[in-house]
């Protein structure tokens, strides 16, 4: 029995580990795009980001493997990577449609990175049963990061 949880296990944590690195990689991103009157610019650096991201993590994976096996079941398993952006292309798509300023979609596109973030290290604690003064103060800690890099965004 013991042995059939265990890659379960290994399982949800590449998910989240994939994951938590697909929004810190997109918040990054966001953070290097510079507006440049371009209106759909944004949505297509993230959306752009996102399909590469998801296809040289499949990639990887399928040959890191070893196996003959099918793409598309690899790249389902290598989805959170990807999924991970899709809250911020989500802002940026309605920033878009709403005529939000290029700064105002980009700050907001941030912020849906850190909320996501922050749910994904949430779910990630709980999972191991962390207590509420641990997640409280890694909740605490992200927000302080965030906070420190929005400034910086809006800074520069």
């Amino acid at each position: 029995m013991a042995t059939s949880a265990e890659p379960n296990r290994d399982e949800h944590r590449g998910a989240y580990t994939n994951a938590i690195y697909g929004v810190i990689s997109i918040a990054v991103v966001v953070v290097t795009w510079e507006a440049d009157g371009n209106e759909w610019h944004l949505v297509e650096v993230i959306a752009g980001y996102i399909v590469s991201l998801w296809t040289l993590h499949s990639y990887a994976a399928l040959g890191a493997t070893g196996q003959l096996r099918p793409w598309w079941h690899v790249a389902r398993e290598e989805f959170p990577v990807a999924a991970a952006g899709l809250p911020a292309l989500g802002v940026a798509v309605v920033g878009l449609i709403l005529g939000w300023s290029e700064p105002t979609e980009a700050a907001l596109a941030l912020t849906a990175c850190a909320l996501t973030l922050v749910a994904l290290q949430t779910s990630v604690l709980r999972r191991i049963g962390a207590s509420r003064r641990r997640i409280a103060r890694t909740v605490g800690v992200d927000m302080v990061i965030a906070a420190i890099i929005l400034c910086l965004y809006i800074a520069i």
